[in-house]
C-alpha cells in the first residue's frame, strides 16, 4: 500500500474514534443534564417539605399554646382554644412559603382516650380532655406548595402553683371596725379544710355600742391583734411577696391586668383572675361581675371555681410597699365573692348582705359596719391549684410524623 493509501485508512480511522468521542461526550452531557435536572428537583422538593416541616412545628406550637390560654375541659370551652391560622400566615413570606391561608396550616386536638367507640384513639375522639387526666393528642399540618407535612404528639397541661396559706380568714393591716348589733359574729369558718383559722388584725378591734370587742370573729377562730402578741406577724410572713408577684405575671400574660390609675378602663367581669391598679383614694364597688353575685348560689357548691382579685395602688410599687392604702372597697347588694381577695386599701362601709367566701387581706383597715360577712373557705385555697395554665408541654417519646391529610 502506497504512502496516500495508508494516510487516507489513518485519517478515517481518526475521523471515526473523533465521531465516537463526540457521540459519547453527547451521551454523558445528556445523562448530566439528567442528573443535574433530577438533583434540582430532588433538592427543591426536600427544600419545600422542610419548609412545610417548619409550618407543621409553628402550627403545634401555636395550637399548644392555645390550650394553654384555654383548656378545653368540656365540650363547649369559652374561648375555644383554637389556632389562629391568619396570624401564622402572616409570620412567612408568601413567596418562601406559597399557600393560601385556608391550605396553610391545620390542627386539630382530642382526647387521648377512645370516646366514641372504635376501638382507636385518633381525631375523631372527643375535641377536650373527656377523661380528665390533663392530657390530649394534638395533630398539627403544615403545607408549602405541594408538599404536606403532619405532625402528632401527646400533650400534658401543667398548673400553676398559687401556694396561697391555708388558715387566714382575713388579714387586716390597721384597726377594725364592726357594731355591737347586726349579724354577729361577721368573721366566721364556712369550711376550715381541716386547718386552725386565724384573724389578723394589726390595730384596735373596735364596736359600737357594745364592749365585746371580739364578738366580730367567731369564737372558733384564733384573734391574732397586738393585744395578744407583742406585734401581729408581717404580711410577707404569711404570705409571700413572690405570691403576689406571680399572681400579677400570670395576669398580665392572661390579658387581665388593667392599670386603671394609667388609664385603662375599669373591667367590668371581676371574676377568674383579676389584678386591677387604681390611684390612691378611688372608691371600687365591688357590684356584680365578681366569682359569685347574688346567684345562683349564696354559697360555694363543688362545681363553683375560686378566683384571685388584686385591687392595688398605682405603679412603682416595690413588694412591702402600699401605694394604695386609702383605696376604698365598697360590697352592696346580696353580692358574693368566692376565692382570695387582697387589696392595698381598705374594707369600706358595706350595704346589703354581701360576703367573702375564701381568704381576705385588707392591707390597710377594716370597717365591718353594716351586714358584711366574711367567711373563711379552705376549698378557695385547694381549688386555686389546678385552677390555672401554667403550660402545655410536650409529652417524652410521643413526637411522631403521621400522614397528611
Amino acid at each position: 500500500m502506497n504512502a496516500r493509501a495508508r494516510l487516507g485508512s489513518q485519517s478515517g480511522a481518526t475521523l471515526l474514534i473523533i465521531i465516537g468521542i463526540a457521540a459519547a461526550l453527547a451521551v454523558m452531557t445528556a445523562s448530566l443534564v439528567f442528573v443535574v435536572a433530577s438533583m434540582q428537583a430532588n433538592t427543591a422538593d426536600s427544600r419545600t417539605r422542610e419548609k412545610a416541616a417548619t409550618v407543621g412545628e409553628a402550627a403545634m406550637d401555636a395550637q399548644m399554646y392555645a390550650l394553654a390560654l384555654s383548656w378545653p375541659s368540656s365540650a363547649t370551652p369559652s374561648p375555644a382554644p383554637s389556632l389562629d391560622v391568619a396570624r401564622l400566615r402572616a409570620q412567612f413570606p408568601t413567596d418562601e412559603f406559597p399557600n393560601t391561608t385556608g391550605d396553610f396550616v391545620d390542627a386539630v386536638y382530642y382526647d387521648d382516650s377512645d370516646t366514641d367507640g372504635d376501638g382507636q384513639v385518633d381525631n375523631n375522639d372527643a375535641p377536650w380532655d373527656a377523661n380528665g387526666n390533663y392530657m390530649m393528642y394534638v395533630e398539627s399540618q403544615g403545607k408549602v406548595g405541594d408538599r404536606a407535612t403532619r405532625f402528632q404528639a401527646l400533650v400534658e397541661r401543667t398548673f400553676v402553683d398559687t401556694t396561697f396559706p391555708h388558715g387566714i380568714a382575713v388579714y387586716d393591716g390597721g384597726s377594725l371596725s364592726s357594731n355591737g348589733q347586726g349579724n354577729n359574729p361577721k368573721i366566721t369558718i364556712y369550711d376550715s379544710g381541716g386547718y386552725d383559722v386565724a384573724g389578723y388584725v394589726n390595730g384596735t378591734i373596735g364596736t359600737e355600742g357594745n364592749d365585746q370587742e371580739r364578738e366580730v370573729f367567731q369564737s372558733t377562730i384564733d384573734v391574732i391583734d397586738p393585744t395578744t402578741v407583742a406585734a401581729v406577724p408581717p404580711l410577707s410572713d404569711l404570705l409571700p411577696d413572690s405570691t403576689i408577684q406571680q399572681v400579677i405575671g400570670m395576669a398580665k400574660g392572661m390579658g387581665r391586668y388593667y392599670d386603671v390609675a394609667a388609664g385603662d378602663a375599669m373591667p367590668a367581669d371581676l371574676s377568674g383572675i383579676c389584678v386591677i391598679r387604681v390611684n390612691d383614694g378611688t372608691t371600687v364597688n365591688l357590684s356584680g361581675g365578681i366569682n359569685m353575685d347574688d346567684g345562683p348560689h349564696a354559697v360555694p357548691q363543688a362545681s363553683d371555681e375560686p378566683g384571685i382579685l388584686l385591687i392595688l395602688g398605682p405603679e412603682p410599687e416595690p413588694p412591702g410597699a402600699n401605694t394604695g392604702p386609702l383605696i376604698k372597697i365598697n360590697m352592696q347588694g346580696n353580692d358574693r365573692f368566692y376565692g382570695v381577695f387582697y387589696t392595698d386599701g381598705q374594707l369600706d362601709f358595706a350595704h346589703g348582705t354581701p360576703a367573702f367566701f375564701g381568704m381576705t387581706v385588707f392591707r390597710s383597715y377594716v370597717d365591718m359596719r353594716g351586714t358584711c360577712d366574711i367567711k373563711y373557705d379552705d376549698s378557695a385555697i385547694t381549688k386555686l391549684t389546678d385552677r390555672w395554665t401554667l403550660s402545655v408541654k410536650l409529652v417524652p417519646n410521643t413526637w411522631r410524623e403521621v400522614r397528611p391529610q
